[in-house]
Formats: structure tokens, sequence, C-alpha cells
């Protein structure tokens, strides 16, 4: 297959694209998605790895799926100068394809629009069923924590690699007692949208039911304070506003796409660098030069260190999993009965709200192998039993340019699911992860 020259040639290849046009996205001119394509296609178990690479890493394409149990396929954009002949590659290679997303900057005109913003510029009255630019979050954020301030307030958990401060909201019935933390957090993958917006609408709905009087979400607040990060990427959110809608790393060093980090790759797990990960600056999936190497993950993995957590549970999207440890490797957490049976009964109530189906199962056998990831880092280095991370809505229609009238569903579902776990809590003897126990 002479039509192809594995190896460094890969990588010289992505930089000599990367200089003919990534050059001109350092500008804040918005880039259009205007022709790009989202193939759908399966990779031959047979096919040699130098192809795969080929195929995954090249400056061309974004995956935005990976393969799993559920499906055998790759969702990859393909830019409209290459995908022609990248077409032609997967021909070559005996690969069948479809073509599952025709123009990805007609999702992004017709159900994310920045424009939606403007309407109203009140912190007061946003719109949570809207995605919002990271300005007016702070903005509700701060207003939200004052005019609730007997049980809400903010908390700066971290900074970012451009300075920027990473902010949490803190919600609970003050106690002179130190009560167990409920985390949750969203956005540390830029363009992930769906799991911000599902984070601001659950805080904003557990307090207003706290006022309504409603006796369980009263009980909630009392036993256990909850923190909400909801925009943990920063630079990365805001970027994909006003430059780049599919940004998903964050914004440190480098140049063009051949900057920024995986931040869900960079946490300290055993077997790092295995499974779907890159060293590979260019790539989506760069892990970065070391464990932590990046200030977001650094930062607030600090402040996490320091408070007593009783759940950990992060928000991506998209592929309606509910998962739980491992990435890294296939042996199952010696918590894996309680972890299946809980996840078991937040995806059945999941169900119950609009009839959408969640799959649940562990990272590794359910997703894909991948280490560097903040639940595992979560369950094995701070111990926490119940550490989640939650796949939302869709399941590749729209993938993660989700329109906006399917936030409040989806906050629903994942509301009934997380007070499952929080269910769990309340009743459960010991919150510390058996594999803690044997150090």
């Amino acid at each position: 297959m002479s039509f192809i020259k594995p190896g460094c040639f890969l990588r010289l290849l992505a930089f000599v694209v990367l200089a003919s046009n990534g050059f001109a996205r350092l500008s804040n001119k918005r880039k259009s998605y205007r022709g790009y394509e989202v193939l759908k296609f399966a990779v031959p178990s047979d096919l040699d790895q130098s192809f795969v690479d080929y195929l995954l890493n090249s400056e061309w394409v974004d995956v935005w799926k990976y393969p799993s149990l559920r499906s055998r396929h790759f969702d990859v954009m393909v830019n409209p100068q290459h995908k022609d002949e990248y077409k032609e590659t997967l021909h070559k290679l005996g690969i069948s394809y479809r073509v599952w997303i025709s123009d990805v900057q007609n999702l992004i005109d017709e159900n994310a629009s920045p424009k939606q913003n403007r309407r109203r510029r009140n912190p007061r009255i946003m719109r949570l069923d809207r995605y919002n630019v990271y300005s007016k979050i702070l903005r509700w954020m701060t207003t939200f924590s004052r005019t609730n301030n007997d049980v809400v307030s903010m908390h700066q958990v971290g900074t970012t690699s451009h300075g920027r401060r990473i902010w949490a909201l803190k919600i609970g019935i003050r106690s002179n007692a130190t009560k167990p933390v409920f985390w949750q957090d969203s956005l540390i993958h830029a363009r992930e949208w769906i799991t911000g917006a599902t984070l601001l609408w659950v805080a904003n709905r557990m307090v207003r039911q706290y006022r309504q009087g409603d006796p369980e979400v009263t009980t909630f607040l009392n036993e256990m304070d909850w923190m909400f990060l909801p925009v943990w990427n920063v630079d990365g959110y805001i970027y994909t506003w006003t430059t780049e809608r599919m940004w998903r790393k964050s914004r440190s060093g480098g140049l063009g796409h051949c900057r920024g980090v995986d931040l869900n790759r960079n946490f300290d797990t055993p077997n790092l660098a295995e499974g779907k990960t890159s060293n590979f600056v260019c790539s989506g999936v760069y892990r970065g030069t070391r464990a932590f190497s990046e200030s977001e993950s650094n930062t607030v993995s600090a402040y996490l260190k320091t408070i007593p957590l009783a759940a950990f549970i992060s928000l991506h999207s998209y592929a309606q999993y509910w998962l739980y440890p491992y990435g890294f490797q296939s042996n199952q957490s010696l918590d894996h009965f309680d972890l299946e049976r809980v996840a078991r009964k937040a995806v059945k109530a999941i169900y119950q709200v609009n009839k959408i189906k969640y799959k649940h199962g562990t990272v590794e056998a359910l997703a894909y192998p991948v280490s560097g990831g903040s639940i595992d880092w979560a369950h094995i280095s701070l111990c926490v039993k119940y550490a989640f991370g939650i796949e939302l809505r869709d399941t590749g229609r729209y993938g993660f340019v989700l329109p906006d009238r399917y936030i409040l569903p989806t906050a629903r579902e994942y509301y009934q699911g997380m007070k499952v776990v929080a269910r769990e809590i309340l009743e459960a003897d010991d919150l510390i992860s058996e594999s803690c126990k044997l150090n």
C-alpha cells in the first residue's frame, strides 16, 4: 500500500498541514465548520496499527467517539479540504463508512448559536435551558450565591494555565460539624456544552426544591455539602465560543492545534500512557508531559485533597453511559459489586424520566481502555468509593452539538440518577473504597 507511508511521515504531515492552515486560527476569528463531515466507520481488527494511527491522528481529523461495547464504530470529523482524500483512503483500506453528519456548521448555526446570549444581559434571569458564555455563567453563579447565601457560596478551587480562576458552587445547610462532600464537575472537555448546562440546572433545582420544602432535598443538604464545578476547563470553554466550537483540550503552551492537553488524561493513575491517549501534542487526547502537568488538573486535584469526599461524579458527553472504575485496566475494583449495583439503579431511574436508555459498566469495558482519568484517580488516590463518569446525551445524532432543546430533558434525567447515588451514601455504613483499606 504505497499510497500511505506510516511512521515519522505522519507527524511531519501533521505539522505541514498545521503550517498551511493552522496559523490562521491564532486570531480570534471564529472558525467555520462549513463542509466538515462526521464519518462513522469500523476499523478491521487486523489492520496494521500504523494505518490506524494515520486515520485517527492526522491533523485532518477530529475523533468524536471511539468504539465501545455498544458500538464498534468511530465517529470522526473530517475537514472539507481533505475529506475526499480521506474517504479514498478508507476505500483503499477496505473500510466502509457512512456520512453521519453532512455539515457540522449547519448544526452549530441551527442549535447552538452564540447569538442567543445577546438577548438577555441580566444574570438574574439567565435561561438555564440555553447554552451560555462563560462570563454570563460566572455572573449567574455570583448572583445565585448572593441571593441564596444561607445555603450557597462560591469557592475558588483552582486556576487555569492562562491565570483565570476556576470557581465552584458549594450548596448545603450550614453546620458546625464536618459533612461529607458530594462533588460534581463538568466541562473538563471544552466542547461538551451539555455537561455544564446540566450541572447548572441541577444546582438551581436543588436550591429551588429546598426552598419549596422538599423533604428529600432538605435531608441531602443537611447531611452533605454539595460542590458543583460547572466549568473546569475555563480557557478551553471560552475558546469554544470565541474561536473553535469543537475545541476539546486546555489552552496551554504550543501553537494552533498543537497546543493544550486533554485534562482527563492528565491525572496520576497506574498504567499512565496506556489506552486511548497520546504523547503527540497535536492529538486531541494528548496526555501532557507528565501527570498533573496542567494547572487545571493540578490545582483542582490539590483542592480535592482538602475536602472529605463522599462521591465524585464527572460529567461528559456523548454516549449515554454511566461509567465507573477502572479505565486503566480490565481488573475490577474491589468495590465493583457496589458500583455496579448503584449504577444499575441510576440508569433505571434515568429511564423512568423520558424512556431514554443509558448503559452502565466500567470505563475499560463499556467505553474504552484509558489511563489518566479523573474518576480512576479519585477512586484510587482519594479513596472515594462512589466515583462515576457520566456520558450524557446523545448517542451520535448530534454529538457535541446537542440542540439546546435537549438541555432540560437531559438535566432532569441526570438529576434522578444523581439522587440515587445520594441515597446510597446516606444509607452506607462506609464510604471508603475497599482498595484503600488494603494499603
